[in-house]
């Protein structure tokens, strides 16, 4: 069968078709955009929220563990359909690969998923869009991973080596061999296992309206299970949704908002006060300018800037839902109008190659590169040289990623520290946060030991002198 774009197109469309009746349907329609269109995928589920939206919930679970199963293991995955099939991946047409991975991950992952059950519904959802030959190849390679998956070979090592995990945990290789350089094979082989695991959903009490105790109470009858976050103090995590979240009464009414517990943490070390003037410099959605409104009770000024339209769009809105009103929003690159200005304190939630959060975000295994971490080394160290500038005396630098990469973090707090005399990482924390700062003074959170979501943070105070 020809791969030509049209032919690719016109799958797309009967599958995004058929997807309103088949969520095995929209889940293929789903993987295939998230190659032949290179975005993110976020926004990819984002696009078909509304066909999503229409199943029940059983189905809509079903359908987000195939997507981001399928992206989480991908490679794993492939490394079975070679010795399956006897075909490398380039040769093997698209939607069908991907059919192949969607039936060997329900075979594999998903218990409640009979074998036979995963092989038939499998072939027919080629057989409508695929001339018959092909019907006959994915049947015969799912029946025979059927027959050997005890005899499926992967290259076990002990102590474990580069290659046995890149393919073991779907990772690739040249991440694998930078993290076994850094932290050695336990650690690497650590972060591997929880950057696989289904994380959880995790909510962060609106305190301007509701205590975290009580937000338990309202949530009890929308979940199944609810227990407090282990260190953030407003935090909960929720499991098994009666409904979509952002459709539950609790949301609309702007009680709580989606946040992992380490993003949480972030606010913490903020720490603003009531009455303060706080620059959030790469505000994003707002998930962290809202819980900074929080700490400061609603009064004095958050300046959230982006250069997303889109997401300072989205961020207003939150805080209108939430109730926040102190917040003011820019969206900019960087606007001149606040070259000047000084603030209390500046939190630069830099962007990064999000390495510390692929358990939430399993598509920045394949979209990332070592080339983006130097790139995104250049970008971090020129903003963070240009948050100092809008720091009072005496004020406070907060500087983040969601990353653990050398060059993303430790290297650029200490360029920055030897080009700005006049700050000093700040050590005198909260008890909360004991567990999580090392010698050096610089956060870290790391999902295979505290977890959550991966983070680097530090706190640089400015010296009272003007200089």
């Amino acid at each position: 069968m020809k791969t030509s774009k049209k032919n690719n197109q016109q799958i797309q469309t009967r599958l995004k078709s058929s997807g309103h009746q088949n969520p095995r349907a929209l889940a293929l329609f789903t993987l295939n955009a998230f190659h032949l269109d290179d975005i993110l995928l976020d926004t990819l589920i984002f696009n078909v929220s509304d066909q999503i939206s229409s199943y029940d919930q059983r189905d809509r679970a079903f359908i987000h563990s195939l997507v981001y199963g399928v992206i989480r293991w991908r490679s794993y995955l492939d490394h079975i359909i070679v010795q399956l099939s006897h075909r490398p991946i380039s040769k093997i047409f698209l939607p069908i690969l991907n059919t192949l991975r969607m039936g060997l991950f329900q075979m594999m992952f998903m218990d409640r998923i009979p074998e036979h059950a995963a092989v038939n519904t499998s072939v027919d959802l080629v057989h409508t869009f695929a001339p018959k030959y092909l019907t006959r190849f994915v049947n015969a390679v799912l029946r025979e991973a059927v027959r050997s998956k005890d005899r499926i070979h992967i290259p076990d090592t002990t102590p474990p080596e580069p290659d046995y995990l890149s393919i073991r945990y779907a990772y690739p290789k040249w991440l694998i061999q930078r993290w076994f350089a850094y932290w050695g094979p336990d650690i690497t082989q650590d972060l591997c296992q929880a950057g696989n695991q289904v994380p959880p959903i995790v909510l962060r009490a609106n305190t301007l309206k509701i205590k975290r105790s009580d937000l338990i109470k309202t949530m009890a009858s929308n979940v199944q299970s609810i227990t407090k976050t282990s260190h953030a103090p407003d935090g909960i995590c929720v499991s098994n949704l009666k409904c979509a979240i952002g459709n539950s009464e609790p949301f609309k009414k702007g009680l709580f908002q989606v946040q992992d517990e380490a993003a949480q943490l972030i606010g913490l070390i903020v720490a603003p006060k009531p009455g303060e003037t706080i620059l959030d410099a790469c505000a994003g959605r707002g998930g962290k300018t809202g819980h900074l409104a929080q700490y400061m009770n609603n009064q004095g000024l958050i300046v959230a800037v982006d250069q997303s339209k889109e997401k300072i769009n989205i961020l207003s809105d939150e805080m209108k839902r939430l109730g926040i009103t102190i917040v003011s929003t820019c969206q900019h690159r960087w606007p001149k109008a606040l070259d000047d200005r000084l603030f209390d304190r500046v939190l630069l939630d830099a962007p990064c190659s999000g390495l510390g959060v692929i358990r939430r975000h399993p598509d920045m295994k394949w979209k990332k590169t070592e080339a983006h971490i130097f790139q995104n080394a250049k970008k971090q160290q020129k903003l963070l040289n240009r948050m100092a500038f809008h720091v009072k005396p005496g004020g406070t630098l907060v500087y983040c990623v969601c990353s653990f990469e050398p060059e993303e973090t430790s290297q650029i707090v200490e360029k920055f520290l030897s080009q700005h005399i006049n700050f000093t990482i700040d050590k005198k924390i909260h008890s909360i946060l004991e567990t999580f700062i090392n010698i050096k003074g610089y956060y870290l959170f790391r999902p295979d030991i505290h977890l959550m979501d991966g983070f680097f943070a530090v706190s640089l105070i400015r010296s009272e002198n003007q200089t």
